[in-house]
């Protein structure tokens, strides 16, 4: 009962074109088709990434610049989203899951480097 909405459906609707038109620099969109790439060719994930997490990364990261108060991506937001957008697409092989140590986001992120912008 003293639940109360923060955003009616047209400002949901409004933020998300807002965030649409955020922009994403080539070598930050070569960053993110790296990160996925590389779930592809780690040895401890049997299944990598969709292209489809390229796409979902890449909107969440221009959503966290919008939220930050920008209108361009840089790639501390990718690194931010990054958790969250792209592990659960991965099948881990058997040695991974058995690993409670590894991290695949912060080992992926750790093995592909990020552009220097600005």
């Amino acid at each position: 009962e003293g639940v109360r909405p923060v955003l009616e459906l047209n400002g949901l609707l409004a933020l998300r074109a807002q965030a649409g038109q955020v922009y994403v620099s080539d070598e930050v969109l070569d960053y993110i088709v790296r990160l996925v790439g590389a779930t592809r060719e780690h040895p401890m994930i049997l299944q990598g990434a969709s292209p489809r997490a390229t796409l979902a990364l890449t909107a969440m990261a221009k959503a966290a610049a919008l939220v930050r108060g920008r209108d361009y991506v840089n790639p501390e937001d990718v690194e931010l989203v990054f958790p969250d957008v792209v592990p659960h697409r991965l099948l881990l092989s058997p040695r991974a899951e058995g690993d409670k140590s590894f991290d695949p986001a912060a080992e992926l992120l750790a093995r592909v480097s990020a552009p220097r912008i600005g």
